[in-house]
């Protein structure tokens, strides 16, 4: 079956008005999805300083860290300051500051490690705190 001339124009035509029909609305329908997600779309700008933080990731290097061995204890600082801080303190107190805060131990529990009574713990705790506090205060001076 042979087509005319005439009848290869209107097949043309017609596929023509139809491609762009098609087109036409592939174009809205795009339009109105890019409309909708960018009432779902926030900026970085319009984000919370707490919700970019969220976002962030840090890399953590061994570098970055003090590590003290305290009776058998891997134990972890990351301040820079209270590391200095610490390192000023007498071993004993250090190691006793170091048990309370970061191993969440007792003075009870500490004193059964280091055989010793819990009142000479809890007396060089209390004194390595105020030796901590005046250490960082100095340090914190020439930045005011």
């Amino acid at each position: 079956m042979e087509f005319s001339e005439q009848d290869m124009e209107r097949n043309r035509h017609q596929f023509d008005t139809l491609c762009k029909k098609i087109l036409a609305l592939e174009a809205k329908s795009y339009i109105c999805a890019v409309a909708k997600r960018a009432k779902r779309e926030l900026t970085f700008s319009d984000l919370t300083e707490a919700e970019l933080n969220s976002l962030a990731v840090r890399d953590e290097y061994p570098s970055d860290s003090t590590r003290y061995q305290v009776l058998g204890f891997d134990i972890e600082v990351r301040d820079d300051l209270l590391v200095e801080a610490l390192d000023a303190l007498p071993p004993r107190k250090r190691e006793i500051i170091l048990l309370a805060y970061f191993m969440e131990m007792s003075d009870a529990a500490i004193a059964r490690l280091m055989n010793n009574d819990r009142s000479t713990v809890s007396y060089h705790r209390t004194s390595a705190l105020e030796a901590l506090q005046k250490l960082m205060n100095q340090e914190d001076k020439p930045y005011e």
